[in-house]
C-alpha cells in the first residue's frame, strides 16, 4: 500500500500518505454530505452546502489521521517503530516495523485509536454547543463530526481482527493464556464472524428501497475485513516461522551455473527453458564471477542472443547481494525486498554453498503454514 500512495506530510517522523483509492471515498463522502446538508437545510445556498460538505469531509479524514497517530505514537513509546500512515478507501492504516512483543504493548497500541476517536467526538460536541448561536453551518458540520467519531470509536471496539477491538481481544487472550498465537487465532476467528455478519447485514440492507448503496458499502467493508483478517493471520505465521528457520535448512545446494563465455541463447534454450530456473550463477575458470537473470537477458535485443556471452549482461560478483547460511528466512526476505531481487547466493566463510529464491522460500512457508508445523 505504501508503494501506491503519495506523501502529503510527516508527523514525528511518520510518513503520512494518501492511496489513490482515497479519492474515491473522498468524492463519495463529499457528495453524500452535500445531499444530506441540502435536504436538511433547503434555505442554504448551493455554495454554502458545497463548502460545508468539503470542509466536513476534510475534517473527517484529519480525524482518521489523528486516530492512527494515536496508535502510532503509543507504538513508538512502546518500542515499535512506525513507518507510515496511509489513507485509503476504507479509512487509514499505520504500517509498523514489527509486531508487538508483549500483550500489554498490543493492548495499549490497540486501545489508543478508539480513545482518540472518543476524545474527538467530545471535542466536536463541545464545539458544536459553542457554535450553536454563531453559525448554523458550523453547528451542522461539528454535530456530524461528533457523531461519526463516536461511531468510529464504537465500531473499532468490535472484537474482531483487524479492528482495534480485535487487537484488544488478542491482547486479552494472549495475557490470559500466555500464548500470542492463541490470541491471534481467536482474534482472526472473531474478525471472520464480524465480517460475515456485516456481509449478511449489507445484503439485507441492499434489498431495501433506496438503500442499495449503503448495503453495498457494508458488504465492501465486510469483504475488506475478511481479506485483512486472513492476510494478517498469514503474515503473522509467516513472520514467526520465517524468523526461526535458518536458510541452511531450506536452501538449494545444487547451484545452477553457466560458463561466462556461453551465449545468452544457449543459456535460455538449453538450461532455463528446460529447468525453469530464471537465474543462474556465472562461472569462469572454476570461480563464480556473477549472476544472470531472465530480466538481464531480455535487456539485450533477441537478435543478438546467439552471439552475446552471458558475461556481457550478468551482474558482477562484487555487486551481488548475498546471505549467510545462518541467516533466517525472514532476514533473507527482507534483503530481497530492500534490494529488489528475487534470488540470492548463500555463503559460508566467503564460499558459495547454496542458492535461494523468493518463490522457493514462499512455497516452503506456505507448506509449513498449511500443515500447521
Amino acid at each position: 500500500m505504501l508503494e501506491s500512495s503519495f506523501r502529503i506530510g510527516a508527523v514525528a517522523g511518520i510518513r503520512i500518505g494518501v492511496h489513490y483509492t482515497w479519492f474515491i471515498i473522498f468524492f463519495l463522502l463529499s457528495g453524500s454530505l452535500f445531499a444530506i446538508f441540502r435536504e436538511a437545510h433547503p434555505a442554504w445556498s448551493g455554495s454554502a452546502v458545497l463548502i460545508t460538505a468539503l470542509i466536513t469531509t476534510l475534517l473527517f479524514f484529519i480525524s482518521i489521521i489523528l486516530h492512527e497517530l494515536g496508535h502510532s505514537l503509543v507504538a513508538i513509546a512502546r518500542g515499535v517503530q512506525v513507518r507510515a500512515i496511509t489513507l485509503f478507501i476504507f479509512g487509514g492504516v499505520a504500517q509498523t516495523e514489527k509486531e508487538a512483543d508483549t500483550a500489554a504493548t498490543e493492548f495499549y497500541i490497540a486501545i489508543a485509536g478508539p480513545l482518540v476517536s472518543f476524545a474527538l467526538a467530545c471535542v466536536f460536541f463541545i464545539l458544536k454547543l459553542g457554535a450553536a448561536s454563531i453559525s448554523e453551518t458550523a453547528t451542522e458540520a461539528l454535530g456530524w463530526l461528533a457523531t461519526i467519531n463516536l461511531v468510529i470509536a464504537v465500531f473499532n471496539l468490535i472484537p474482531g481482527f483487524p479492528l482495534d477491538g480485535g487487537r484488544v481481544f488478542r491482547a486479552v487472550v494472549w495475557k490470559i493464556t500466555g500464548n500470542a498465537t492463541k490470541g491471534m487465532l481467536w482474534a482472526v476467528f472473531g474478525g471472520k464472524v464480524v465480517a460475515y455478519g456485516l456481509m449478511l447485514l449489507g445484503a439485507v440492507i441492499a434489498l431495501q428501497t433506496d438503500m442499495l448503496l449503503n448495503g453495498l458499502w457494508l458488504m465492501g467493508i465486510s469483504w475488506f475485513l475478511l481479506a485483512a483478517a486472513a492476510g494478517s493471520k498469514r503474515a503473522y505465521f509467516t513472520q514467526h516461522l520465517a524468523g526461526h528457520v535458518p536458510v541452511a535448512d531450506v536452501m538449494q545446494k545444487e547451484v545452477p551455473t553457466i560458463a561466462a563465455d556461453m551465449s545468452i541463447l544457449y543459456w535460455i534454450d538449453e538450461q532455463m527453458l528446460l529447468t525453469g530456473q530464471r537465474s543462474c550463477l556465472v562461472t569462469e575458470a572454476g570461480q563464480t564471477v556473477g549472476l544472470i537473470t531472465l530480466s538481464d537477458a531480455i535487456k539485450c535485443p533477441r537478435a543478438q542472443w546467439p552471439d552475446t556471452p552471458v558475461r556481457t549482461v550478468m551482474t558482477p560478483l562484487n555487486s551481488l547481494h548475498m546471505v549467510k547460511s545462518s541467516n533466517s528466512i525472514l532476514e533473507v526476505l527482507q534483503v530481497m525486498h530492500q534490494q529488489g531481487v528475487n534470488q540470492v547466493p548463500v555463503v559460508d566463510v566467503e564460499t558459495i554453498v547454496g542458492w535461494i529464491d523468493r518463490e522457493h522460500l514462499l512455497k516452503i512457508l506456505q507448506l509449513h503454514i498449511a500443515t500447521g508445523r
